[in-house]
């Protein structure tokens, strides 16, 4: 019986040692999404986002904007089993009235990840619809007009915008609405 608790301590001491290797910033950044992206493509999407790790170590901070509040989503947005990244992150500072910003991180030709938005926005919906086999994103707002982006062939832009109340995208210049 004293071998079977041996082993289990010894498990749990390999499995807590193997969770508390990786770096601290990745392992804030993606917390219960870590499992569905291997340990160097969060760090790498760590990097690329610039936040660094606050004092204490518990809460992540933008360079000169304080501590961020953040969501990391993993998801296959074109269905070819290779992951995109979702970040939903800011605060006041960084991106404004809305309060966070809208980041994707999308592999490229050579298995990096790059950066494919990367503007205020409160929510990100996939949508059913497609554009080139990915599916459009819908970006929440802080106002009355949500843009709706597509994938054009290598990255994705601008489609068209949802007015989420009457005249909502009046007066931002010229909009294209989506047709319902």
């Amino acid at each position: 019986m004293a071998w079977c608790s041996r082993w289990l301590a010894a498990l749990w001491f390999t499995t807590a040692a193997a969770a508390w290797a990786q770096p601290a910033g990745p392992r804030l950044l993606f917390g219960d999404a870590a499992s569905r992206l291997p340990e160097a493509d969060q760090q790498a999407i760590f990097r690329l986002l610039d936040y660094r790790i606050a004092p204490g170590g518990k809460a992540l901070i933008a360079p000169d904007c304080g501590e961020i509040a953040h969501e990391t989503q993993v998801l296959d947005l074109n269905s070819d089993g290779v992951p995109e990244v979702l970040v939903i992150a800011g605060n006041g500072c960084t991106s404004g009235h809305t309060g966070s910003s809208v980041f994707l991180f999308v592999k490229d030709a050579q298995g990096r990840y790059a950066q494919q938005l990367g503007f205020p926005g409160a929510s990100v919906t996939p949508l059913p619809t497609r554009s080139q086999g990915w599916r459009d994103l819908r970006i929440g707002t802080a106002g009355f007009c949500e843009p709706v982006w597509a994938w054009k062939g290598s990255a994705y832009d601008l489609k068209c915008s949802v007015e989420t109340q009457r005249r909502g995208c009046q007066g931002l210049g010229p909009v294209k609405l989506c047709r319902r």
